[in-house]
């Protein structure tokens, strides 16, 4: 009697490719997350970014034009240096910021013996991490509250492989996915290729 392939697990989630990419092997489960997948958290990190540069400058440049005395313009852009500084750095941080959620990808390949991620920055690689899967707990979804994008109605989660020491950190190794189902479904498909428990909140 003619029996029925088993069908791919990978094939059965539905998720843009625009966020990540899915290659299933018997072997092994490869995620890659590719650039440009966090716009809409970038914009608003950026937008702020922006703004808290372009006020401290406004202001800087406004007391520049006006027609006070040298020492009065010098005492009020000393006050506005000490209030505008801080303002300042914290609009290049997150000016930054954007530009990294912007132009970061991640790879993440598990197995049965071990997950393996890389971090790029503009293609260049910035970080990278190898963990046996005998050193992982288990498989986590998390909402982190700050990559939450406004732009979209439904939640951001990622997937967090916790390592049994917790001094040793815990391990992202999905991330920008949009809805619970999307990052249980992928959990669940990374737990049946390294044998690892997802679990969900």
């Amino acid at each position: 009697m003619p029996t029925t392939p088993a069908s791919d697990p990978a094939k059965s989630i539905a998720l843009p490719r625009d966020v990540v990419r899915i290659t299933h092997s018997p072997e092994a489960l490869e995620l890659y997350f590719p650039p440009l997948r966090n716009v809409g958290a970038a914009v608003g990190f950026g937008a702020f970014g922006i703004v808290s540069i372009a006020l401290p400058v406004a202001a800087a440049a406004g007391v520049g034009m006006t027609d006070a005395p040298g020492i009065s313009s010098a005492l009020a852009l000393i006050l506005i240096a000490s209030f505008a500084l801080p303002i300042l750095v914290f609009g290049f941080v997150f000016v930054g910021l954007a530009c990294y959620l912007v132009a970061n990808s991640l790879t993440v390949r598990a197995g049965p013996d071990r997950i393996l991620t890389t971090r790029r920055l503009f293609g260049l690689v910035i970080s990278g991490r190898t963990v046996p899967c005998a050193d992982i707990s288990a498989l986590e979804a998390q909402r982190p509250r700050q990559f939450q994008s406004q732009f979209s109605p439904e939640a951001r989660y990622r997937l967090i492989a916790r390592h049994r020491d917790p001094k040793r950190g815990s391990v992202v190794v999905a991330e920008s996915l949009a809805g619970a189902a999307a990052v249980e479904q992928l959990g669940e498909l990374m737990g049946q290729v390294s044998g690892i428990s997802f679990k969900t909140h």
